[in-house]
């Protein structure tokens, strides 16, 4: 079975809050990510554009790390 977008969308972004990926020194490599998630680097990497876009992770060469919004949006789902 097709696992929605959106739910890969979830699991990247609770990936990168549980791996503390939260600055520039944490940022974890789109290869590392998509090994750990299962998916091929390519769809993470085009899931990872569009979190870009909103506001929620910032990339640096081939690496990517949650941005303050996206940790309080995350802490706010668990509260």
């Amino acid at each position: 079975m097709e696992v929605g977008y959106e739910s890969k969308i979830r699991t990247i972004m609770q990936t990168l809050h549980s791996l503390a990926a939260i600055d520039k020194e944490r940022a974890i490599k789109l290869e590392d990510l998509a090994r750990i998630v299962g998916l091929k680097v390519e769809e993470v990497r085009s899931i990872v554009d569009k979190l870009k876009v909103l506001g929620y992770v910032n990339t640096i060469n081939d690496s990517v790390h949650l941005t303050s919004t996206a940790i309080i949006k995350l802490s706010s789902i668990y509260c």
